[in-house]
């Protein structure tokens, strides 16, 4: 197994988002909020209901606006199918859910090329009366599970052929919605209160109108002895599908999908031990205080699991009760994203900090060669050797104020008084010379007018036709012909 550690900053994508947004005749700073990502891409919620799209290959971004103005973003969550599907949740309780095609690859034919699609956006608005803390994702995409501070759990089935999106409530556990899984139509719902599994069974009227209800199973059956923020997910664990809850006291539970738990794992004695710091760039001075408790699950490259408490990131193997790493040098936490084989951190408001086992494979990853220097803790402050300009030698004296582009001969151009070491200041006069030659040799060349710079303001370009964000049920506007081309009613 490779060391987890992170291998480069993201300064790059984090100045791709603009630091302030103009709303009417104000300026709103711009903080992200939460994050999530896949192979390809990387969402960014933020504070003023925009997410930015980010291509990991390109270094393109783009911005996606949400129906709720200027909310602040809560959660986002990116689902891979046919096309990438995202869903944005907002404080206000509104969902959005965003249609964006996949590039198709480039053996098609050129008209699928040519036929670019518009984003199409999805609004769910009336069900959720609380912030919107955790969405989960089906895997074809068709199906959107949103749980709210309230303990409101809302399904919205999307129909791709008819455009349209229905939304429900389906359980309200009257405590805030901590994390969800979803696997094989059962979701398990883990609140501040307790952690349930939510099973569909279908059922008729008196009419004989089929419908759907769900069924709820508490998983465990003690209860909490207090409110806390215990995470729940779906894992393989020891070759079988189980769940995989938090309980107090570095314990978790191992459950089926009945809720009956077959397992208590216990991590009080070993979370006292000490074991490997994950390797930051740029570490906190002062290590966070280690948690007393789990918090939120992710399973992290199959057999391990990743969980985040009060600041602090663990790497847990379930299978031979072992910490294989912690993350305690971080400013904060505010959101995590897992996937495959690395974990993106939200630190703060402008810092995103991606951890993994290999290097990003994304072209603008500048990856590190000295990676040692970062995996211990204590080499916070690495001194870097000091770089000084070579002055030119005080020997060097052109003769007669010539110039240096002057067509003199070599060996009358200067006059070195260097003793032993002429032979080399003659061979590096004589490479200036040349470059100086080159450079009024391109100086006196001839270009197109239209490349160069010219002062003033410039004149309008006309717009490029992108993709529009199109709101599902509403007519799009079409996009206006260039000047140059002729309308289809002329």
């Amino acid at each position: 197994m490779n060391t987890l550690r992170e291998w480069s900053p993201l300064v790059d994508l984090v100045n791709r988002i603009p630091s302030s947004v103009q709303r009417g005749l104000l300026f709103h700073d711009v903080s992200i909020t939460c994050v999530d990502l896949v192979e390809e891409f990387i969402a960014l919620g933020t504070n003023v209901g925009l997410v930015f799209w980010y291509d990991r290959k390109s270094g393109a971004i783009e911005r996606l606006a949400t129906d709720s103005g200027s909310q602040e973003l809560t959660c986002v969550r990116i689902a891979s199918t046919v096309e990438f599907m995202v869903a944005a949740g907002c404080r206000a309780g509104q969902v959005n859910i965003f249609q964006i095609p996949k590039t198709p690859p480039p053996d098609v034919c050129a008209e699928l090329l040519l036929k670019a699609k518009p984003i199409e956006r999805y609004t769910v608005r009336g069900l959720h009366r609380a912030a919107v803390c955790e969405l989960v994702w089906s895997k074809n995409g068709m199906r959107l599970f949103s749980g709210d501070a309230g303990g409101a759990v809302v399904l919205t089935e999307i129909g791709y052929a008819t455009k349209t999106c229905q939304s429900r409530e389906i359980i309200n556990e009257r405590y805030e919605i901590v994390q969800m899984d979803l696997h094989r139509g059962k979701l398990l719902v883990s609140s501040s209160f307790r952690t349930v599994i939510c099973s569909p069974e279908e059922e008729q009227d008196e009419d004989g109108h089929g419908g759907q209800r769900w069924r709820v199973a508490q998983v465990g059956k003690k209860d909490r002895k207090m409110l806390a923020p215990f995470g729940a997910v779906f894992a393989t664990v020891h070759g079988r599908q189980q769940i995989v809850s938090t309980r107090s006291g570095f314990r978790l539970w191992l459950a089926d999908d009945g809720g009956n738990v077959a397992q208590t794992l216990i991590f009080k004695e070993l979370m006292r031990a000490p074991c490997a710091e994950i390797g930051l760039l740029n570490p906190s001075r002062n290590p966070i205080r280690i948690p007393t408790t789990f918090g939120k699950l992710y399973p992290f490259e199959g057999k391990r699991m990743v969980s985040v408490a009060n600041g602090a990131l663990f790497v847990l193997d379930l299978e031979r009760m072992a910490v294989v790493g912690s993350l305690t040098r971080l400013r904060h936490i505010l959101d995590v994203a897992v996937d495959r084989n690395e974990i993106l951190i939200l630190e703060s408001a402008r810092s995103v900090v991606r951890i993994g086992t290999l290097p990003d494979s994304s072209q603008s990853t500048i990856v590190l060669k000295n990676l040692e220097l970062f995996v211990s803790a204590e080499s916070q402050i690495v001194q870097a050797d000091e770089c000084c300009e070579e002055e030119t030698p005080a020997e060097m004296v052109v003769r007669n104020g010539e110039s240096p582009g002057s067509s003199l001969p070599g060996d009358e151009r200067v006059e070195l008084d260097g003793g032993g070491a002429g032979g080399d200041d003659a061979r590096l006069i004589e490479g200036h010379m040349r470059k100086l030659e080159l450079f009024d040799t391109l100086n006196e060349l001839k270009y197109d007018e239209s490349i160069l710079f010219k002062s003033g303001r410039s004149r309008r370009r006309h717009r490029s036709k992108v993709n529009p964000i199109v709101e599902i049920g509403q007519i799009p506007k079409e996009i206006e012909p260039d000047a140059g081309e002729p309308s289809s009613g002329s």
